[in-house]
């Protein structure tokens, strides 16, 4: 940044001494415009030579300092804590649920079966089958013909009479206007093609002659002072080619287009149309008719009889049992066992580690910077043409440029 600073305000200094030189060497607009001096327009008509500085850009190599960030390698001591593991044999006291087999004697009671043979009578129904002559009503079907009328639809066809629209092309005349080019072909004069022809006693700029009249081939007179490209445009283009000259006219032209148009025209067209018709068929009709039929039908009919029959009869006779029984019993017993128990301790540690610090140093390096020199130049400056213009416009205005203008 004080760079920066420094090249600014060098260059700011450097202009202000080039615009301090050139107010020095106006001697027309030194004073007051009261104050003029006469011989102003002597020194306005002659041409002066002034020095100024212009600025020049240049790379140079400077020195600086800065501040770098170098890594740095440091020790450093903490404490942490460890569990250290310690066992001891420890005697615990515990009771024990012993099992012990023992007998008891207990009365139970259970029961004995007895088979016995019993007789008895039961009542059963005898079914017995006889033939009884019944009388029934039934309905029977009976087929009869019988005629029936009935409505077809007949299709007919029929011509009716109807009217269409019709769309007919007919041609019609109508007035239309268009541009038209009535020009013509003209001959222009014979001009010579410029400069790239023989000049006499003239000056050849741009490809064409001044101050003198031109004849002879291409290529000749003028020397070096034409282009090349002009010459040789001139030498290979003709100077005498017709030109169209156009000359548009607006006519109107008669012109017959197809319009549409629409018109109705009778025509006939045929239909089907059905109509009913009554007509007649035979069909088969089913009635039914009552009628008696006599049938046989077997009636079951039950009666009873006694019998007899014997069975086995079982019977169960309470009777009191003795047993022995035996069973567990748990009892209770103390017993002394011996038992490993772990215990944690902490143990402070001190340990030592390494760690990396960014420590800032200064430091010197070169670097590239752009730097404006004022060089001192020689200029001319022009002067205006009027004497009195020149001091009046001088004092007015007081130029930077040092010359005074029209």
């Amino acid at each position: 940044m004080l760079l920066k600073q420094t090249v600014f305000w060098s260059a700011l200094a450097a202009m202000s001494l080039g615009v301090t030189a050139l107010y020095a060497g106006d001697a027309c607009c030194g004073g007051s415009c009261s104050q003029a001096p006469t011989e102003c327009g002597k020194q306005c008509n002659n041409s002066a030579t002034q020095t100024v500085l212009v600025p020049e850009w240049g790379t140079e190599t400077r020195k600086i300092k800065t501040t770098q960030c170098l890594p740095e390698t440091r020790q450093r001591k903490f404490t942490i804590t460890r569990c250290v593991a310690e066992t001891t044999n420890v005697q615990r006291e515990y009771t024990v649920m012993v099992p012990q087999t023992r007998t008891r004697k207990e009365t139970y009671t259970v029961q004995i079966p007895t088979t016995r043979e019993v007789s008895e009578q039961y009542q059963v129904s005898v079914p017995a089958y006889r033939d009884v002559q019944r009388t029934c009503t039934v309905s029977v079907p009976v087929q009869k013909e019988q005629q029936e009328q009935y409505t077809v639809m007949v299709p007919h066809t029929e011509t009716r009479h109807a009217t269409r629209q019709i769309v007919e092309c007919v041609p019609v005349s109508e007035t239309r206007t268009r541009c038209v080019d009535r020009g013509h072909w003209e001959q222009p004069a014979v001009t010579p093609c410029g400069c790239e022809t023989a000049c006499s006693g003239g000056t050849c700029s741009g490809g064409t002659c001044s101050g003198a009249s031109c004849g002879g081939t291409c290529d000749s007179g003028c020397g070096a002072t034409c282009e090349r490209r002009h010459r040789r445009a001139c030498c290979e283009s003709p100077c005498n080619d017709r030109v169209w000259v156009p000359n548009p006219v607006q006519e109107k032209i008669q012109v017959t287009v197809m319009k549409p148009q629409t018109r109705e025209q009778p025509c006939e067209y045929n239909v089907t149309v059905c109509k009913p018709e009554v007509r007649t068929r035979a069909i088969q009709v089913c009635s039914y008719e009552n009628q008696t039929r006599n049938y046989t039908e077997k009636v079951c009919e039950f009666h009873n009889e006694t019998r007899t029959r014997t069975f086995t009869v079982t019977e169960c006779k309470m009777e009191e049992r003795t047993r022995d029984v035996q069973y567990t019993e748990c009892v209770p017993e103390k017993r002394t066992c011996t038992e490993q128990v772990v215990s944690y301790r902490q143990v402070p540690e001190e340990r030592t580690e390494n760690y990396m610090v960014m420590v800032p140093h200064e430091v010197e390096k070169e670097v590239c910077v752009r730097v404006c020199h004022m060089v001192p130049k020689q200029i001319s400056a022009q002067t205006c043409r009027d004497t009195s213009e020149c001091a009046s416009d001088c004092c007015a205005g007081r130029r930077l440029s040092g010359r005074c203008r029209r």
